[in-house]
């Protein structure tokens, strides 16, 4: 009777730490994150998991990426309360931050936001497009009546429903990482397109992020754009909104 109780209690104790093994594994959380920006706000959130319920400072640097040069810096605490933190578990909420860049200031061009939290990289980067961005010469062969500096670099494609996704087996079911074209989804980079829509390959730009369509869905047909997220918080946080959406040619 003892040594079955002692069997027992041994099993007992193995599930549990290979539940608990398996949890710690899958649940590793980002240290910071962009979430779309608000018209000129930079929006996101950054925290220290091992100190789950303190507010700490991130660092986030706005790059010209045609000249390489950092023209913005800023390092606010993330202290904003965000409901939705809390609800999947990013310590107490109290770890938003906001920043109002003046892009007014800055010439025409296109520009990378990257973000870090004790000098650790957030887990996805965004792009912001100023003015009107001259279309570079792809071949010898564009004619000459066609002048790169005065082509239009962006047209709307109008309102369209976005959502987010993700490589988890409810977002993207047995599919996981795999896109229908074979291409790595990536985060600020992929979305799934209706390709009787958008033709795979299109650039796409939509609250100043550029995209590439890559992917398609079941559930994405029509006026419908599905955005591609590293994980599934950041996926439940985009929700479904209705954006502009800008061909970028």
């Amino acid at each position: 009777m003892l040594k079955n109780k002692f069997l027992w209690t041994c099993l007992l104790l193995i599930t549990i730490l290979l539940q608990s093994g398996s949890i710690l594994t899958f649940a590793e959380p980002l240290d910071g994150y962009f979430d779309p920006m608000e018209g000129n706000t930079i929006v996101g959130w950054g925290w220290e998991s091992s100190q789950p319920n303190t507010v700490v400072p991130v660092h986030v640097t706005i790059t010209n990426k045609a000249t390489s040069q950092i023209v913005s810096s800023f390092s606010p605490t993330a202290a904003v309360y965000r409901n939705d933190l809390k609800e999947n578990g990013i310590g107490n909420g109290m770890h938003g931050f906001r920043i109002r860049m003046d892009w007014d200031s800055l010439p025409d061009g296109i520009y990378q936001i990257e973000g870090t939290v004790d000098g650790k990289q957030f887990g996805n980067t965004q792009s912001y497009i100023k003015g009107e961005v001259p279309q570079e010469k792809e071949s010898e062969s564009v004619p000459e009546t066609e002048s790169p500096a005065t082509a239009t670099a962006t047209r709307s494609l109008g309102i369209f429903r976005t959502t987010g996704y993700c490589p988890c087996s409810h977002c993207s079911g047995k599919w996981g990482k795999r896109t229908s074209t074979g291409a790595i989804p990536r985060s600020g980079h992929t979305v799934a397109v209706d390709p009787r829509v958008i033709p795979y390959g299109t650039k796409l730009m939509i609250n100043g992020v550029i995209y590439t369509a890559e992917d398609c869905g079941s559930g994405v047909n029509g006026k419908h754009i599905d955005i591609y997220y590293d994980s599934h918080l950041q996926a439940l946080r985009h929700g479904s909104r209705k954006m502009e959406v800008f061909l970028v040619r």
